[in-house]
């Protein structure tokens, strides 16, 4: 298996973990399948190597994922912000798992710059940011928790890992991969998919609990979001807006439109789709595509936001009547690279 991480890099990160007592493990705010998936098992490593951690998180996270060995003990930081205070502050180390930027994590970010400990990057996000004392970052590869079972599997020093730490891991691959539809077309990720289901993973079991488990509800929002659909094929592009309005018709719940951005995508020459959500103070985006169009750039110079080549985030600041025409704007400025693609 590839080596992305030097000698160096993992006896600096054996050397923080011999002084350390307590540690912190924080992920991005929005967490999903990849950012629950690999905190938990990152936990559940350095609990295999005697050291104590708490894992906090800016707000909660879709009740789909509760499933996981150690869920229940997340701080959520909007639920109990004293405790998750206390957490960061008290820790002598902090690692950051799956964002590459402490803007990500809004408050949590405030915090943590608070801190002195040192701060360890697991990232696979594009160019972070200089906020690290060590940074483990490769933005090639599929997920946050693949470079867990990189690191965790190095440090343990065997590829036999407990039940509920695959698990955990597998989660984490899955979902970033699309369920394997992206990201993942190189032998490394299935050979390490087969060590996972070595370890007791139950692949049928997990993926009904992930992708079976709609409310009627969210099945009802997901059908009225696919019928206010607008499809662009001149820009090749579609893209799907939800007011609060529309979600608090069917009693939207933290994660409900998880996976909605992927849909448009199925459409015959479609290479670009966007989810629009109100919130209290600005529009979220989930931007996905296909082949060679970068999304992390569009994210980046528009939206306030970034992330991966076929797949980002970020935010539009203006009024949700207006969100429609500010976007048709901006994708029409990409005629030709879209269509190039």
């Amino acid at each position: 298996m590839k080596n992305l991480f030097t000698k160096k890099q993992y006896d600096n990160l054996k050397g923080y973990l011999q002084s350390a007592k307590h540690v912190a493990i924080i992920t991005h705010t929005n967490p999903d399948g990849d950012a629950i998936g690999s905190a938990v098992a990152f936990s559940l490593i350095l609990k295999k190597l005697n050291i104590d951690s708490d894992i906090i998180v800016s707000n909660d996270f879709p009740e789909f994922l509760h499933w996981i060995d150690g869920s229940d003990k997340i701080t959520v930081y909007t639920k109990n912000r004293q405790e998750a205070r206390n957490a960061i502050k008290t820790a002598d180390l902090i690692f950051c798992l799956d964002f590459n930027s402490l803007s990500r994590i809004e408050i949590l970010g405030k915090i943590v710059r608070e801190t002195t400990v040192p701060r360890i990057l697991i990232d696979h996000h594009i160019e972070p940011a200089d906020d690290f004392d060590l940074k483990f970052s490769y933005y090639p590869i599929s997920s946050t928790a693949e470079l867990v079972y990189r690191i965790g599997t190095k440090l343990l020093e065997t590829k036999i890992l407990p039940k509920n730490i695959a698990e955990a891991l597998f989660c984490g691959m899955m979902t970033d991969s699309g369920a394997f539809y992206h990201s993942s077309s190189y032998p490394d990720f299935f050979k390490i998919i087969a060590n996972l289901l070595d370890c007791g993973v139950e692949k049928d079991r997990i993926t009904h609990l992930i992708y079976d488990n709609f409310t009627e509800n969210r099945m009802k929002l997901l059908g009225y979001a696919l019928s206010k659909m607008v499809v662009l094929p001149e820009y090749a592009s579609a893209y799907i807006t939800l007011s609060r309005e529309d979600l608090n018709k069917f009693d939207f719940q933290i994660g409900d439109t998880e996976g909605f951005v992927n849909y448009p995508l199925s459409i015959k020459g479609i290479v670009l789709s966007l989810l629009l959500v109100e919130k209290d103070d600005h529009i979220k985006l989930s931007i996905r595509s296909q082949g060679n169009f970068n999304v992390n750039e569009m994210a980046r110079k528009h939206f306030h936001g970034g992330g991966h080549l076929n797949a980002a985030g970020g935010k539009m600041l203006c009024k949700y009547e207006n969100c429609k025409t500010e976007l048709e704007k901006i994708i029409k400025d990409y005629e030709k690279k879209l269509h190039d693609t």
